[in-house]
């Protein structure tokens, strides 16, 4: 199956170690992971999480593993969905200090390249304006 990457950036307020520490907190309404239906989610480096995200209606499950994780530079994990077909791809999100701001980007790799696939650079840049939006 042909695969393809998604990147996404945007700068967000707050030094890189808050913007980090509230992108792996479920608690925090800035992490993707708030106000999932259900998560499940052992953040340490091999650590497995499930993330079940509600959406018209539907939970979609979502699985992984961390594979790296480098307080306030880097988040790298394994991502398994019904968009990817069952493929386990990377998500890779770098935190660069910037005047302003934190540097946000998030790098998908490994992606089915059809619309599923696609659909994930929507998913991840909804995902940093929530971000932004929580630390305005």
């Amino acid at each position: 199956m042909k695969t393809i990457d998604v990147t996404v950036s945007r700068l967000i307020p707050g030094p890189a170690a808050d913007v980090f520490a509230v992108w792996l907190d479920p608690a925090c309404p800035g992490s993707p992971w708030h106000g999932a239906k259900k998560i499940i989610a052992h953040v340490a480096v091999d650590g497995l999480f499930y993330w079940g995200h509600e959406h018209a209606g539907e939970v979609y499950p979502h699985y992984g593993r961390f594979l790296k994780l480098e307080v306030g530079k880097l988040a790298e994990y394994t991502w398994m969905s019904n968009n990817t077909h069952g493929i386990e791809t990377t998500v890779s999100v770098s935190f660069e200090p910037r005047a302003g701001g934190t540097q946000v980007t998030i790098q998908h790799r490994g992606l089915p390249d059809d619309e599923d696939g696609r659909d994930h650079e929507e998913g991840w840049e909804y995902f940093l304006a929530r971000l932004e939006k929580s630390r305005n």
